[in-house]
């Protein structure tokens, strides 16, 4: 498809090449407006030319282009520009020349905050091959977890765990080679588990960021697959009290989902803003398309705030979130026999029947997440911006068994990781609209296993330090914009864990069946990026970024060797992995018309020592019952593939959109395929936008194939067939005086298909979520 695209694109710029020709009898001007500190490109400035009747607003790469005749260039021109946030500027220019003048525009002091967003954008530079979700799209996925907010974005998928777990999957990629940053702290949890979903709660996000290159560089280790940015709303600047205010209801699981937000300041405090939001979530069990999942209940209940003081050259932010949940596992995942496990998975689905219940009880889990972020910025001599952030990060995760007594009510894992971060990052403007940055990253990390659970530790203790180093240099031209990085990154893990070699209870009971296991390793690695933004003209532009990722192996992929209860899975480690290191090339051509807009990204990925946990068909029986074994194995793979995103607007108020998204991946040592890989699938829709008002119609429509490159007899069982699923969605905006309030509905599986994803742990005994109706009211005030 390239092929056939880039002679297209070369006829493209040759006739804009051959129309600069066309008249000789004028001059051609180009200004590029940037701000003044960060030196990025301001769309949006309106440009007035005196005393010519010219007016305008520059582009999304800051630029306004104009022709003059030679005799209106006789003369001098005042050219006026202003933008919201920035002062009002002018100047006079004399043309004699086709020229392009560079003009930077000086922030205004009390829209400090609104500048400081666009810098911290800088997490998705232009060269960046990214999707960002609006707070317009957000509000319409209100009530999902992070990962099924994000599902929509082509290349992005789920890998879950029943249907109350789940974690994003970018380009084949998830757990620890995704790196997720909460209000611009990198999430720290038990991240490593297929069934251990991120602690973020979606709701506080204003805008979600997707970065799809392997950029590390700035982000350090675990970026090999890509980045996801939760961004929060900005700070309130004055005392008005503003905020809004989410009430969701599900028919599946009959869920309801509430939360709220509130801003203000202190008129005695000129500068001091201050937010607090909360949400929370009950649901029961799930039902397919015709039966109950038994013990499938979710309760959730967060909690975040922040405060913050800016004056003319400093600001200062402080936050504070807790995020927990209670969530029950399938009973269906957790077996007592050989036997029953065979049964279960010849016939598919649960062999008990259920009803619905809120009730949680064993196998379940129990997690929370408390995140401190201290941060301050400066606006130094000469342009200079100096940031420095710390953070404390303490995640507790309890997992509970069935056991026999009353030792049910005793976690059976019980897990608290500590996780402290400093950072630092100077900014340093260079000529011609260059900026280079330098930044420290620090983290020291322990992890301890509570004693009293009476059961074999899954991970042993840990100590954890990391540091690193990058060097960053953003170049910005008229046609293009340039990026490269280098880093360099050193961990030290010492790991000391005990326990029981045996599994019955009488072996445990002898003495000589206690090990301990552990050891200390070091890590290090140097990455570097590049990425170039060619902008041909304001409708088509190309973007490519090539990036060196790495990351160290994880307490479980070196030193697990027993049951892991929410996956419901038996894993054996490898103490003698090696660093996992990706090579990450990805290309996006872009194209933004009136009526046909699309996306085309290309991209390919070689992973050497690539780690994975592989099934070995066999099944361990322990106390607790039969499980499925996995082990850890490295080897050297590549991933390739193609997302495409794309509408056309074929009538003023109906649109057409594509989403696809392929992948192809193998060992190329054994020359196989690899397991857990998201299968083809292609989504389009029919939107249908009724008024001005917001008002919309949309009808879905999503098939995924059957994953047919897949090794036979290397799995429990063969991957589910297609499916094709149907949604319908419906939402307004009604005006109440200054406030709003929206409301939006859903169906999702409208026609209650009964079906199985591959991407799916607990596939072998259970299918997915049957029709479920949600409807979402939120009110601004």
């Amino acid at each position: 498809m390239l092929k056939r695209l880039f002679p297209i694109i070369t006829l493209i710029l040759l006739l804009c090449a051959n129309s600069s020709f066309a008249q000789n009898d004028a001059y051609h001007i180009t200004l590029n407006v940037t701000d003044e500190n960060t030196h990025l490109p301001i769309t949006g400035v309106t440009i007035n030319l005196f005393p010519s009747d010219l007016k305008g607003n520059s582009d999304g790469a800051g630029l306004y282009k104009f022709t003059f005749s030679r005799q209106e260039a006789k003369t001098p021109v005042l050219v006026k520009y202003s933008a919201v946030g920035y002062h009002l500027h002018q100047q006079k220019i004399l043309i004699t020349k086709d020229t392009s003048i560079l003009i930077s525009l000086n922030p205004i002091v009390n829209k400090l905050q609104e500048v400081e967003i666009k810098s911290k954008q800088a997490a998705t530079p232009r060269t960046s091959i990214a999707t960002t979700l609006t707070e317009k799209q957000l509000e319409k996925t209100r009530g999902g977890t992070l990962a099924e907010t994000l599902a929509d974005i082509s290349g992005v998928n789920m890998l879950k765990s029943g249907s109350t777990i789940s974690k994003p999957i970018i380009h084949g990629l998830h757990s620890n080679r995704i790196l997720i940053l909460n209000n611009g702290i990198r999430l720290e949890g038990q991240q490593w588990g297929a069934e251990h979903a991120p602690e973020i709660d979606p709701f506080i996000a204003q805008q979600i960021h997707v970065i799809k290159g392997a950029e590390s560089v700035k982000y350090g280790a675990e970026a090999i697959g890509g980045i996801v940015i939760t961004e929060p709303p900005a700070l309130p600047q004055t005392a008005a009290i503003s905020g809004n205010v989410n009430l969701i209801g599900a028919s599946n699981g009959r869920a309801v989902t509430t939360a709220a937000m509130l801003t203000g300041g202190l008129k005695a405090i000129k500068g001091f803003g201050w937010r607090l939001q909360g949400s929370a979530k009950k649901s029961g069990n799930i039902k397919t398309a015709d039966y109950y999942l038994g013990n499938t209940g979710v309760r959730e209940l967060n909690f975040s705030a922040a405060a913050g003081y800016q004056t003319g050259k400093s600001n200062y932010e402080a936050y504070y979130s807790r995020f927990s949940t209670e969530l029950g596992i399938l009973y269906s995942a957790h077996i007592g026999t050989i036997e029953d496990i065979n049964a279960r998975i010849e016939a598919g689905r649960p062999l008990e029947s259920y009803n619905f219940s809120y009730n949680i009880t064993a196998p379940r889990q129990k997690i929370s997440h408390q995140l401190l972020k201290l941060t301050g910025h400066y606006d130094l001599d000469n342009h200079h911006k100096l940031d420095i952030t710390y953070a404390f990060q303490k995640n507790q995760r309890k997992e509970y068994d069935i056991r026999r007594g009353d030792r049910e009510a005793i976690p059976i894992t019980d897990l608290v990781l500590s996780t402290h971060t400093l950072d630092l990052k100077l900014d340093v403007p260079l000529a011609h609209g260059a900026k280079r940055s330098y930044g420290i990253n620090s983290m020291m990390q322990v992890n301890n296993n509570i004693p009293g659970t009476l059961a074999n530790t899954f991970i042993p203790n840990f100590d954890s330090y990391t540091a690193g180093l990058f060097i960053i240099q953003h170049w910005i031209k008229e046609k293009y914009e340039l990026e490269a990085g280098l880093r360099y990154d050193y961990k030290y893990f010492d790991a000391a864990g005990f326990r029981y070699s045996q599994t019955t209870a009488q072996e445990q009971q002898n003495e000589n069946t206690e090990q301990y296991y552990g050891g200390n390793n070091s890590f290090n690695n140097v990455t570097g990026s590049a990425g170039i933004l060619w902008k041909f003209n304001t409708r088509w532009h190309l973007a490519s970024n090539i990036g060196l990722a790495w990351r160290a192996p994880t307490a479980n992929e070196l030193y697990s060797n027993g049951l892991h209860h929410g996956a419901g899975l038996f894993e054996v480690g490898n103490p003698a992995m090696q660093n996992e290191k990706g090579y990450k090339w990805i290309t996006s051509l872009k194209h933004s018309g009136n009526l046909l807009k699309f996306n085309l990204d290309v991209y390919l990925q070689y992973i050497s020592n690539y780690i994975y946990s592989r099934p070995d068909r066999s099944f361990k029986q322990t106390i607790s019952g039969t499980y499925p074994i996995f082990r850890y194995t490295q080897t050297n793979a590549t991933f390739a593939g193609i997302d495409f995103t794309g509408s056309y607007q074929f009538l003023p108020a109906f649109s057409y959109q594509l989403n696809a998204s392929l992948i192809r991946a193998k060992d190329i040592k054994a020359k196989n395929y690899l397991p857990y890989i998201p299968a083809d699938r292609i989504s389009q829709a029919i939107n249908w936008n009724l008024d001005l008002k917001g008002s919309y119609l949309q009808f879905k429509h999503s098939f995924i194939r059957r994953q047919t490159r897949f090794e036979a007899e290397s799995d429990y069982a063969p991957p589910p067939g297609a499916y094709h699923l149907f949604t319908m969605t419906a939402g307004t905006s009604i005006k109440l005086g200054q406030q709003s309030m929206s409301i939006n509905m859903s169906a999702d599986n409208l026609f209650n298909t009964l079906y199985k994803d591959y991407m799916n742990r607990y596939r072998y005994y259970t299918h997915e979520m049957g029709r479920n109706l949600t409807l979402r009211l939120a009110y601004k005030f």
